[in-house]
């Protein structure tokens, strides 16, 4: 990519995280965020359809790092050797650190984790071949492991204490079993 495609992507995402910080995306100009990242209204539309393209946008940059790592884990490795992956997972996570910051703010933290927690459980259950009319059993303990994984990281922010966090999530995970 361009830099100043890239550049400019760069200044309205955290042109984006600010204002949603001050104030509900829904009223959030395009004009305003212009003003915000230095750019003009015509290179905004340069890059995105609208502000809710843009929006969407900026939610996917910050995602789609942690569910391309997700699409690789294999079930029985994360079950038994969990280490590896959940550090891979962090390891994207402390990439995007302060904008999660800015984002935990935001009025649309909510809405994002959830379409985040059902990518995530999608993205995993598809790479080991699981549905859940098949496998209801681990799609359940997938599941419950990406939404206790995600509230464990989203909860206590703005602190992030990598080792401590990673110790918890590789605990849980080994604690699963499968049915008798």
């Amino acid at each position: 990519m361009d830099r100043r495609i890239k550049r400019t992507r760069s200044a309205v995402f955290n042109a984006v995280l600010d204002l949603m910080v001050e104030k509900e995306t829904s009223k959030i100009t395009v004009l305003e965020l212009c003003k915000r990242a230095d750019i003009n209204k015509s290179t905004f539309y340069l890059h995105y359809k609208s502000m809710d393209d843009c929006l969407q946008s900026c939610f996917e940059s910050i995602m789609n790092g942690v569910v391309e790592v997700s699409k690789h884990i294999n079930y029985n490795e994360i079950k038994y050797n969990p280490e590896p992956v959940v550090g891979k997972l962090l390891d994207e996570v402390e990439k995007n650190i302060d904008y999660l910051y800015k984002f935990k703010a935001s009025n649309i933290c909510g809405p994002a984790i959830k379409v985040l927690k059902e990518n995530l459980v999608s993205a995993i259950s598809e790479s080991n071949g699981f549905t859940v009319e098949n496998n209801y059993f681990e799609v359940s303990i997938i599941t419950f492991a990406v939404a206790g994984c995600i509230d464990a990281l989203i909860e206590p922010l703005p602190i992030f204490k990598k080792d401590e966090l990673s110790k918890a999530i590789c605990a849980m995970l080994k604690s699963s079993h499968s049915p008798m």
